[in-house]
C-alpha cells in the first residue's frame, strides 16, 4: 500500500513539476515576445530579428507567433512579398487568434501592393474570426476609402470609435477628413483625443503636421518637439533623426535658442512605451517609405512619364517652391527640379534626380482624348495628404468637354487641392486628362457666363504636348477594367509631389 502511494506521489510530483515548467516556459516565451515588440516599436528591427532567432520554441503555435512577427518586420521595411512568405507559414494554424493576426498581415500586404479587393477580403475574414480586433476594421475602412467608397469607410471608423476610443482609430478618422480637405475636422478629432491622452505620441506627431499645413508653425513645432524628446527617451534613433530633420527644415535656428516647450515626463513616456507594447496587435503597421528630407508645407499629385525620368503635375502645385520631391505609390522617393512649365495650361514637367524604372512610366501612346459621357477615375493624394501613404480613387463621368483653347473638361469625379496634377483614366486604363483644382473662375465666367458647380476640372491629355513631346495615341483596346484593377496597375506610376513654399 505504501509503495503504491509512494509511486503515485512521485508521479503526481512530476506531473505538477512538468505543468509548472510549461507555465514558466510559456511566461518566458511571452516575455521574450514583448521584448521583440518593444524593439519593433523602437524601429530597432535588426535587433528584433536577432532576438527572435534566439527564442526557444516548444510548440507549433509559438513558431507561428514568431513567423507573424517576422512578417510584421518585413512589412515595416516595405518588403511585402517577403512579409507574405512569413504570414503564409501561419495560415493553416490551429489557433484562431493567430489565424486572425495572419489574415490581418495579409490584408496589410495587399493594401501596400494596391490589391484593394484582396485587402478587403482578408480584413473581412479576420473580422469574422475575431470581431474584437481593431486593426482589420481600420484596414477595411482604408481600403474602402482608397477604392472610392469613402462613405462606407468612415461609417466603419465612426462605429469603431464610438465603441473603442483608440488612438489608431482616431488617426484613421483624421486621415479620412484630411483626404477630403477638411483639416479643421481632422484637427478637432485629434485635439479631442489628446484631452484624454495628452502624451500620445502618434496623435501629437500627426497634429504637428496638420498645424504646419494650416500655417500654425509655432503649434506644429511645439508638438513636434515633444515627439522628438519621446523618441530620444525611447532610444528610437531612426525616428529621432527624422523628427529633428523635420524641425530644422521648418526653423533652421530652432535649437540655437532656448526651447520653452515642456517635454513629456520620463515616467509618462515609460507608461506610453509600455502601453504601446501591450497594445501591439491593435496598432496598424505603417511601412517605411523613403523619407523626404524636408518638412513639406504643400503638396499635389502627379504621374511618371518619359521612361521614368519625369513627372507631370500642375504648375500651381510647384509654383514658388524652394524645394520639390516626389514619391510614387510604392514608396520610392526622389528629389526633383522644374524642367518646363506651361502657365496657360497649368502644367509642369519635373525632372527627377533618381529616375524610376521604365516600367513605372505611363506611355505617351496611352494618352487619349476625353469624350463626354465616358466613365473615368481620378487617382491622387486628395486633401492635405498628411499620412503620405498611398493614393485614393474618386470615380465619375466626363460631363462636358470644352472645344476651345482652354483645354479643359468637367467631370463628376471629386477633385480637390491635393488631387491637383494627378491622372484621370478611362476604364480602358488610358490617360484622358490631368486633374486640377486651381480653376480661374473669372476666366470661366468671362468665357461662358457661368461657373459650373459640384464638378471636378481637368486638363485634356492632348494639352500635355504643349510642354512634353509625345506620339499620337493608339486606338483604345476593347478590354475594360474595374477601378480596383486600374488602381493596382497604376499604383507604381502615381506620384505624390511635395514642396516647401517660401512663405
Amino acid at each position: 500500500m505504501f509503495k503504491r502511494f509512494f509511486k503515485y506521489s512521485i508521479l503526481a510530483f512530476f506531473l505538477v513539476f512538468a505543468f509548472q515548467s510549461q507555465i514558466v516556459l510559456a511566461a518566458s516565451f511571452n516575455e521574450n515576445l514583448n521584448k521583440v515588440r518593444a524593439e519593433i516599436n523602437r524601429d530597432n528591427l535588426n535587433k528584433a530579428i536577432k532576438q527572435l532567432k534566439k527564442i526557444s520554441i516548444s510548440n507549433e503555435n509559438q513558431q507561428e507567433q514568431i513567423d507573424v512577427l517576422f512578417g510584421d518586420i518585413y512589412l515595416k521595411i516595405n518588403q511585402p512579398e517577403k512579409a507574405e512568405e512569413f504570414y503564409q507559414k501561419s495560415f493553416f494554424t490551429s489557433n484562431q487568434d493567430i489565424e486572425a493576426l495572419t489574415l490581418i498581415g495579409l490584408a496589410e500586404v495587399r493594401l501596400i501592393q494596391g490589391k484593394l479587393k484582396d485587402a478587403i477580403s482578408y480584413s473581412e475574414q479576420s473580422i469574422a474570426i475575431n470581431s474584437n480586433k481593431i486593426r482589420p476594421k481600420i484596414i477595411l475602412a482604408i481600403a474602402k476609402t482608397r477604392i472610392g467608397e469613402g462613405e462606407e469607410g468612415i461609417k466603419i471608423l465612426t462605429e469603431l470609435y464610438i465603441n473603442r476610443k483608440n488612438a489608431e482609430v482616431a488617426l484613421a478618422i483624421s486621415d479620412y477628413y484630411s483626404a477630403f480637405d477638411d483639416s479643421k475636422q481632422a484637427i478637432s478629432i485629434l485635439e479631442e483625443f489628446i484631452k484624454r491622452e495628452p502624451n500620445n505620441i502618434k496623435i501629437l506627431d500627426q497634429l504637428a503636421s496638420l498645424y504646419l499645413f494650416q500655417g500654425d508653425q509655432a503649434k506644429a513645432l511645439e508638438y513636434k518637439f515633444k515627439v522628438l524628446k519621446y523618441y530620444e527617451f525611447n532610444r528610437n534613433k531612426k525616428k529621432a533623426k527624422e523628427i529633428k530633420s523635420w524641425i530644422l527644415s521648418v526653423d533652421p535656428k530652432y535649437f540655437d535658442k532656448p526651447v520653452k516647450v515642456k517635454k513629456i515626463d520620463d515616467n509618462k513616456s515609460k507608461e506610453y512605451e509600455e502601453e504601446e507594447i501591450d497594445h501591439y496587435e491593435d496598432n496598424k503597421i505603417t511601412p517605411y517609405y523613403e523619407d523626404f528630407n524636408f518638412a513639406a508645407n504643400a503638396h499635389g499629385s502627379g504621374f511618371i512619364v518619359g521612361k521614368g525620368k519625369y513627372v507631370i503635375t500642375n504648375h500651381h502645385v510647384i509654383d514658388g517652391a524652394k524645394r520639390i520631391a516626389v514619391r510614387n505609390g510604392t514608396g520610392k522617393t526622389s528629389g526633383a527640379k522644374v524642367a518646363h512649365i506651361s502657365k496657360d495650361y497649368d502644367l509642369a514637367i519635373l525632372e527627377l534626380e533618381k529616375p524610376y524604372p521604365k516600367e513605372f512610366s505611363i506611355s505617351s501612346k496611352d494618352f487619349v482624348d476625353p469624350k463626354a459621357g465616358v466613365d473615368v477615375i481620378s487617382i491622387g493624394y486628395p486633401g492635405i495628404g498628411i499620412t503620405y501613404e498611398q493614393p485614393t480613387i474618386t470615380q465619375g463621368i466626363i460631363s462636358k468637354v470644352f472645344d476651345d483653347e482652354l483645354g479643359i473638361f468637367l467631370t463628376t469625379a471629386a477633385i480637390n487641392a491635393g488631387n491637383s496634377g494627378g491622372p484621370i483614366f478611362n476604364l480602358n486604363g488610358k490617360l484622358v486628362g490631368v486633374s486640377f483644382a486651381a480653376l480661374d473662375k473669372k476666366k470661366i465666367l468671362d468665357e461662358y457666363g457661368q461657373i459650373p458647380t459640384d464638378m471636378g476640372y481637368a486638363i485634356k491629355s492632348n494639352m500635355i504636348k504643349e510642354v512634353f513631346e509625345y506620339k499620337k495615341s493608339v486606338p483604345i483596346k476593347a478590354a475594360k477594367y474595374d477601378k480596383a484593377s486600374i488602381y493596382e496597375k497604376m499604383l507604381p506610376s502615381i506620384a505624390l509631389v511635395v514642396v516647401l513654399i517660401d512663405e
